[in-house]
């Protein structure tokens, strides 16, 4: 991994906790939404079944534990860069009644460990990567999908007519007329975050990259402003 991509996803925006757990309790992001098609989707799949599951990135859990607690797997790994995200998690998720391991780890180490899972599951982290980095993620993602598995992409994503510039410009003035109840210097601090850290790409392209590496999409993508969920598995 590009050792400045990494830095960016180190996971720094939790030291900015207050901030970050209001961007999630006020759901400015479309958490709820987008956690509800998470859950519909793991349903479809797996409803009575047992499934292994590989967090990519997986923060704090604040959002995903309970969709967990109501969906047991028969395992959960969870792994991150930030220690504070992992101890936070480990408290989120000690109801679950099934193993949970969490690791301090990148998601491109983590999807190359030789295990196979039934759920790969990463939420707001591949917009982190470079652009090769997030064909290698695809590529290592399909390494370690079981058959008969679900790879759940939730991230950010350009339109398909938006540069990077563009999609700051715009995001940040979304930012500064809806994100409401944040004072001036929580919304410059997720500004310099974003611009500092963030490198979304169009829809298509990530299509490209998952086929490339021999997964499909399926159909259901769910988009709300820029942010998407999408659903993979083995072509």
């Amino acid at each position: 991994m590009n050792a400045d991509v990494k830095s960016a996803y180190s996971g720094e925006i939790f030291d900015l906790w207050d901030t970050y757990e209001k961007v999630v309790v006020k759901d400015f992001m479309f958490h709820a939404a987008l956690g509800e098609e998470v859950e519909r989707a793991l349903r479809e799949r797996f409803e009575g079944r047992a499934f292994s599951l590989l967090d990519l990135g997986c923060g704090d859990a604040h959002v995903f534990a309970p969709i967990l607690r109501r969906i047991p797997p028969a395992s959960y790994k969870g792994i991150d860069l930030s220690d504070t995200a992992l101890a936070l998690a480990a408290e989120n998720l000690k109801s679950l009644p099934c193993p949970v391991q969490l690791a301090h780890s990148d998601m491109l180490s983590a999807l190359s460990d030789g295990v196979s899972y039934d759920v790969l599951h990463s939420s707001f982290v591949l917009h982190h990567l470079s652009t090769e980095d997030k064909a290698e993620f695809f590529r290592r993602a399909s390494r370690a999908l079981a058959p008969g598995g679900l790879l759940l992409l939730v991230d950010t994503m350009r339109e398909e007519d938006e540069t990077r510039d563009d999609y700051l410009r715009h995001y940040f003035a979304w930012i500064e007329k809806d994100w409401t109840g944040l004072s001036r210097a929580e919304k410059d601090a997720i500004f310099d975050h974003v611009s500092t850290s963030d490198y979304p790409e169009p829809l298509s392209l990530l299509e490209q990259q998952a086929r490339a590496a021999g997964l499909k999409r399926l159909p259901g993508d769910v988009p709300h402003r820029w942010h998407h969920l999408m659903r993979f598995e083995r072509a």
